[in-house]
């Protein structure tokens, strides 16, 4: 009796670490994505920066409107050299 009580612990236990690292698993593709995605928000702005930084000793400068912040949050360093382009172009 004392033995099938230890199995039934031990089976539960190990349930219970399977169950817990499939919930890990599970949410881990989605946190990923969004580390990801802050992180490209963060490099987009820091580069805007730069460059009206840098930008301002060769007379360029693009405001920080709130069209310039989310394309380069959202599109990130691609974002930045596509609103350098268009500042450039027109």
């Amino acid at each position: 009796m004392l033995m099938t009580q230890y199995l039934s612990y031990f089976g539960l236990a190990v349930c219970l670490i399977l169950g817990i690292w499939l919930i890990f698993k599970v949410l881990a593709a989605p946190i990923k994505g969004i580390l990801k995605f802050v992180l490209h928000v963060f490099l987009g702005l820091l580069i805007l920066f730069a460059v009206n930084l840098v930008g301002g000793f060769f007379d360029l400068y693009i405001p920080f409107t709130w069209l310039s912040v989310l394309v380069a949050g959202i599109g990130g360093v691609p974002g930045v050299i596509l609103l350098l382009l268009v500042h450039l172009l027109f």
